[in-house]
């Protein structure tokens, strides 16, 4: 009996710990569009990772030949290094690959793109002293509202529970980093922005760090390793024109023309006004038409105003139309499977910059 009593409450909370988040959604779906037509073909997209770490950090093991093989293999357009206290990387730098600097400053963590676009980083995690965040919120500053490592710490406990809960059932996943973004809390996140970094642009950090490398061929075998590490993340960034080097790039993440991607989730976010085309990231007049395309099954879109759900949908194509002035942005979830209206295994797997609709 006391076998049976100790099975039943190890596989509850198995089931517990592999279908966790659970939300609770209401479909609201009463002013959405439907839309024909897509993005215009000149507008251009790219693959950018942005904070990762080499050889040259004092915590990491990559190597430059490694960076590049991961490019190819995952369709990354260009990665932006930003080795701790140094950047050294710029003897290794190429029209695709360019160095910058993570560095402590007396504000707080901070990252320096190309050595010249600031990002606050780690504005989550509260570990630290230096990691917090104790200067103003900036609008030249670009605010980095998920960062992987920020995932891990905040909430440590269940980061080791959810590892091994990952190794029991790696037989059945043969994924040790199985869900891994279940342990970003992107709604916890997007209302600590709202409250401090308002209308600053936004953009993802990958922080990967190489621990370990087994180095016989060219390509060793790095943990955890560039080629796995460019799926998690990727800042997917829109463009009017070509990007051609990293004064283009720097311009484009400046703006904060793009969405965050976890997990190579893409879709298409965008803005119509007429003839005129907007990009996220821009400001956009009243009466403008917000387009989400983002077709992979089950994902639940969550369209917010002002970070508060206005629409709620399964639907893989809409338009909402804005009237109101103030801050629109796309959130994306995917999930395991749902109950009427309560989901299992509900996590982020995509975020928009902020789409501001101005009178005048």
């Amino acid at each position: 009996m006391l076998f049976y009593v100790f099975l039943i409450t190890f596989l509850a909370v198995l089931f517990y710990l592999e279908f966790r988040p659970f939300r609770r959604l209401g479909i609201e779906e009463s002013r959405l569009l439907d839309v024909s037509g897509t993005i215009p073909e000149d507008i251009y997209r790219y693959s950018v990772i942005a904070h990762i770490h080499t050889q040259f950090s004092f915590d990491s093991l990559g190597k430059p030949s490694d960076i590049k093989k991961a490019m190819e293999e995952n369709g990354i357009d260009f990665v932006f290094v930003t080795d701790h206290d140094n950047d050294n990387y710029r003897f290794f730098e190429d029209e695709r690959i360019f160095a910058g600097v993570e560095k402590n400053t007396p504000d707080g963590r901070l990252l320096l793109l190309g050595n010249k676009l600031p990002v606050i980083s780690h504005p989550n995690n509260f570990e630290f002293e230096h990691y917090r965040w104790k200067g103003e919120f900036r609008p030249d500053h670009l605010y980095e509202i998920i960062d992987i490592k920020d995932g891990i710490v905040w909430n440590k406990p269940l980061a080791i529970i959810s590892l091994i809960k990952n190794i029991i059932i790696y037989p059945l996943t043969r994924d040790i980093l199985h869900k891994w973004n279940c342990l970003i809390p992107l709604e916890s996140w997007s209302r600590l922005y709202f409250a401090r970094a308002r209308g600053l642009k936004l953009i993802g950090g990958l922080d990967l760090h190489i621990k370990l490398v087994y180095q016989e061929h060219t390509h060793g075998i790095l943990i955890p390793s560039y080629r796995a590490g460019f799926k998690w993340l990727v800042n997917r960034v829109y463009s009017r024109k070509p990007l051609n080097g990293k004064e283009d790039v720097l311009d484009a993440l400046k703006k904060g023309n793009l969405y965050i991607s976890l997990k190579q989730f893409y879709g298409e976010f965008f803005a119509t006004n007429g003839s005129d085309v907007y990009l996220p990231g821009e400001k956009i007049p009243p009466g403008s038409k917000l387009v989400c395309e983002f077709p992979h099954k089950k994902t639940v879109k969550i369209l917010k105003y002002e970070n508060k759900p206005v629409a709620v949908t399964h639907r893989d194509r809409f338009g909402y139309e804005v009237n109101m002035a103030g801050m629109y942005h796309f959130e994306v979830y995917e999930y395991d499977f749902r109950i009427g209206n309560l989901y299992f295994g509900f996590r982020p797997v995509a975020i928009t910059n902020l789409f501001e609709v101005v009178d005048g």
